[in-house]
């Protein structure tokens, strides 16, 4: 549990260089560049409230107004959080020849897809709160002093993440199947996070139940309630949040270490 994160931290200057490599590498020949990275999270803002402010005014029998705001206010860091899982799935498999020559700790290849999809998160937020205000603007009761606390869900959800990436990379060189198996798997626990719907609207008691248990669900409700709602999450989603992502990172940083050794030989 150790080891990975002390590594990390020896190189974390390593880590910030090649994450940076990373952002430019995926805008590199692209018009508009590393500014995409804003134009992104707009146009994904955009259309969700063309969607679903004009389209379709009250998905689900929802009475959230508005509710484009609250979608999106789950949905960058689900983004975040799948894309990272999904990219730092394939690092280790994708970069067989560095992973052979590697002379620095292998766990940050994981890591660089964790901290690029992270930056890519902290650029839509400016946007994200700016089309907080403007909602605010119009004279919906959203926002206020508690998205001071969001910057501690992102801490708190950092650990989470990157457990999950080491865990999923590592698996990944030796089972083919964990990239197919994630993907199917995400589906599911996007539309059993209460993104699309607030946990309320989940009337069955027992799929209640399920959605709760759902590892992503605490940190939606935590981003929604700073962000949108405006109030303070309480003790127990804190509780909920730190258990969630302790377990991920222990387990995770565990599975990578029993299988480092065999990485090399396998990917």
């Amino acid at each position: 549990m150790l080891r990975p994160a002390l590594q990390l931290f020896r190189h974390r200057s390593l880590l910030g260089t090649l994450t940076v490599r990373d952002l430019k590498a995926r805008y590199r020949g692209s018009l508009l560049g590393f500014f995409w990275s804003l134009v992104n999270p707009l146009l994904l803002l955009a259309v969700y409230s063309f969607v679903f402010g004009y389209v379709f005014r009250r998905p689900l029998g929802s009475s959230i107004e508005p509710y484009a705001l609250f979608l999106v206010t789950g949905l960058f860091p689900w983004i975040w959080a799948s894309g990272s899982m999904l990219e730092g799935t394939l690092s280790l498999a994708s970069n067989s020849g560095l992973l052979r020559k590697a002379v620095f700790p292998i766990e940050i290849l994981p890591m660089v897809s964790v901290f690029a999809n992270l930056a890519h998160f902290l650029f839509a937020l400016p946007i994200l709160l700016g089309a907080l205000a403007v909602g605010v603007a119009m004279g919906y009761p959203i926002g206020g002093w508690s998205m001071l606390l969001a910057p501690l869900v992102i801490l708190l959800q950092i650990p989470m993440v990157a457990g999950l990436a080491l865990a999923l990379a590592s698996l990944n060189v030796h089972f083919k199947d964990v990239r197919d198996l994630l993907s199917n798997l995400l589906t599911l626990l996007f539309f059993l996070a209460p993104i699309l719907y607030p946990l309320e609207a989940v009337t069955i008691r027992p799929l209640a139940w399920v959605v709760w248990a759902n590892p992503f669900s605490p940190f939606t409700l935590a981003y929604q309630q700073t962000l949108f709602a405006g109030t303070v999450p309480g003790w127990s989603l804190w509780l909920h949040m730190a258990v969630i992502s302790w377990l991920c990172w222990v387990v995770g940083a565990w599975i990578f270490d029993r299988l480092r050794n065999t990485l090399v030989e396998a990917v």
